[in-house]
């Protein structure tokens, strides 16, 4: 015969071992015929155990949003490689480095001396400037006469040196006349040129023409490059005049100097102006500080202007 407290414990046994349903299935089988089932206590704190240890066991879901987030995340470090970089990079340091001879060398700085060259002859704007017109008769003459003579033979090799003498014989043989229109049409590609020029200044800013002058000034003095000169910008403010230079401006077209020649003149202004006093001498000295004011107005605009 089984007591009270031993059926009670074969109960909980059970009840352990099966699912939540049949557990409560059944204590309400084995409780006795009351009114109001109910199940022990016992039953209930193992149908609690096993509902946790149920839930506990169950593996955990992830949202599909969270999926694709770290799919993408994947693929973006695949994509990247940045590991493959280092790695890389470190393999190229690790490295030792190979020793040039003296001819590599010399070829090295061979190439670096052409990059910066074609780098300053890029930033002298040389290709960007207008070509300019033969400004003398003789150089007018034989470009002429050279366009003429390969004309007549296209797709022949013409040799220069070879037309020369003709060229020059030709030259001298001209008539008055034809000289006088070879000087007139001389005078005209000079003004020409000094339009062009103006006007090729003028249309580039003006950060560009001082950069453009530095570059040619370093091809002139690391290059030997001569044939570049210097681009002169109107918009660059004119330099402050003197109290001294002053006076020489207002007395060099004087009547009393009309006979002495550029010298003469110079050396009688700079001895009057030596024997001038304080009050003769502060007009000009009253320009020249009006001049300065103006020059430091005009130098901050243009400052500004080239973003220096």
């Amino acid at each position: 015969m089984w007591s009270s407290i031993g059926r009670a414990t074969v109960r909980q046994v059970r009840v352990a071992r099966l699912p939540i349903r049949s557990a409560s299935r059944l204590a309400v089988q084995l409780a006795p015929r009351r009114a109001t089932p109910s199940i022990p206590s016992g039953i209930r704190v193992a149908a609690v155990f096993a509902r946790g240890f149920a839930q506990r066991s169950r593996p955990k879901q992830t949202s599909t949003s969270e999926a694709p987030k770290t799919k993408k995340a994947a693929a973006a470090k695949k994509k990247t490689g940045k590991p493959k970089a280092r790695t890389a990079a470190k393999k190229a340091a690790s490295r030792p480095k190979k020793e040039l001879t003296e001819e590599e060398k010399a070829k090295l700085a061979e190439r670096e001396k052409r990059r910066e060259l074609d780098a300053l002859k890029k930033k002298a704007l040389l290709k960007e400037q207008p070509a300019p017109l033969p400004t003398a008769p003789w150089v007018l003459f034989v470009s002429t006469r050279m366009k003429e003579l390969t004309s007549q033979t296209p797709g022949a090799q013409v040799v220069f040196s070879d037309l020369m003498p003709k060229v020059a014989a030709e030259y001298k043989a001209l008539p008055p006349a034809e000289l006088e229109k070879l000087k007139a049409t001389a005078s005209q590609n000079k003004i020409a040129n000094e339009i062009a020029k103006k006007n090729f200044i003028e249309s580039r800013p003006v950060h560009e023409i001082r950069a453009a002058n530095l570059a040619r000034k370093a091809l002139r003095r690391k290059f030997g490059v001569q044939r570049v000169g210097t681009l002169s910008d109107p918009r660059f403010p004119k330099q402050t005049v003197g109290p001294y230079f002053a006076y020489l401006k207002s007395r060099l077209h004087a009547a009393d100097l009309a006979g002495l020649d550029h010298s003469a003149k110079t050396a009688r202004l700079a001895s009057e102006w030596k024997n001038l006093g304080e009050e003769e001498r502060k007009p000009f000295i009253e320009m020249s500080a009006t001049d300065s004011l103006r020059y430091q107005r005009e130098i901050e605009a243009y400052r500004k202007e080239a973003g220096l």
